[in-house]
């Protein structure tokens, strides 16, 4: 196990992205004219900025620590949630964008109010409330204090969770959603560039996958799995995942709110699917590092301490606080869409 503490310079690093994350925020937050401006970014966003905020919003730090403990201890099977999204949003531009964007609607619960009645909406509406709060956002605050926990003992983790938070609210009730949006393309490259980082550091120490193909039992690398496969049986395949993803990524508000935002449905369309390309790479740069992880640290008691141990491990002075800042960019990404 890795000593899990950061240089100064690392924790610099880090302190620089969160200060400038907050700054952008307010700078973003005085161009708002209006409610359309802060909650829909002026309906005025383009594909590029759509995809990477809908990709960042999904890859949060509960995704990053998951994918790697779950390839660690059950196998690379995980990776079905993330291409059967790119399933779902192909689905999702065809037969449910079109008639979302036309009726020009702030949320998805004042569509089903017009499309069927104020009963719909309010279900709806505390229905995503409560998966948002209690089960997206809780999560994240969790998995982000535990990581801050290792590398801060003596603080208590309600003040990191609390303080990440507050980090994350400030920028996005300054700034509004394009400040959420701008600055989940800043996370996101940071995220992926730290993603691939991490995944070239642990195929190389390991031996290529060449070394993992020999060592590691064909089970844990195939994507279909038995039907008493604790991870992803194939059955569900059919039946969970197409449920789970309709519901994520075409009905989910803080997910569709920033297809709401495009600047007209081809823009909606191709963010969409960009976003679903961005989702194919995680197998390589999120996934089979876990599996690497298999040969490398064979005696880890808990699956979540294996993205950790990868970072501290096997990442250099400076090039872990950049990373450290992706991972608390994934983190806050998906406080802020919450």
């Amino acid at each position: 196990m890795p000593d899990f503490k950061l240089h100064p310079i690392d924790i610099t690093i880090v302190g620089i992205y969160i200060v400038f994350v907050v700054w952008f925020g307010f700078r973003i937050g005085k161009k708002h004219k209006s409610a359309e401006d802060y909650f829909l970014a002026g309906r005025s966003m383009i594909w590029p900025f759509i995809g990477i905020s809908l990709f960042a919003s999904n890859i949060s730090s509960t995704t990053l620590i998951g994918l790697a403990g779950d390839a660690y201890s059950t196998g690379i099977s995980v990776y079905n949630y993330e291409w059967f999204a790119t399933v779902i949003l192909v689905f999702f531009v065809i037969f449910i964008l079109p008639f979302v964007l036309k009726s020009q609607v702030y949320t998805i619960p004042e569509y089903l109010e017009r499309r069927y009645d104020g009963r719909a909406r309010t279900y709806f509406s505390i229905l995503n409330l409560f998966l948002n709060i209690i089960v997206d956002t809780a999560a994240s605050l969790y998995v982000g204090g535990l990581m801050l926990k290792l590398i801060f003992p003596d603080i208590p983790m309600w003040q990191t969770i609390s303080a990440l938070a507050v980090v994350a609210g400030i920028y996005t009730i300054a700034g509004g959603l394009a400040a959420v949006i701008y600055t989940d393309a800043i996370q996101t490259v940071m995220l992926l560039l730290g993603s691939v980082i991490i995944s070239i550091a642990a195929f190389s120490k390991v031996g290529g996958w060449e070394a993992i193909t020999a060592q590691v039992s064909p089970d844990m690398l195939s994507l279909i799995r038995p039907l008493d496969d604790p991870g992803v049986p194939w059955l569900g395949l059919f039946t969970g995942l197409p449920l789970l993803g309709v519901y994520f990524w075409c009905n989910n508000q803080f997910m569709v709110q920033r297809v709401l935002s495009a600047k007209n449905l081809w823009h909606g369309r191709l963010g969409s699917l960009f976003a679903g390309l961005l989702k194919l790479p995680v197998l390589f740069i999120m996934v089979l590092p876990g599996t690497a992880a298999i040969l490398l640290y064979p005696g880890l008691e808990r699956a979540d301490l294996v993205y950790p141990t990868l970072m501290f491990d096997l990442l250099p002075t400076g090039l872990l606080g950049l990373v450290m800042a992706g991972f608390i960019a994934a983190l806050m990404s998906q406080i802020d869409s919450t």
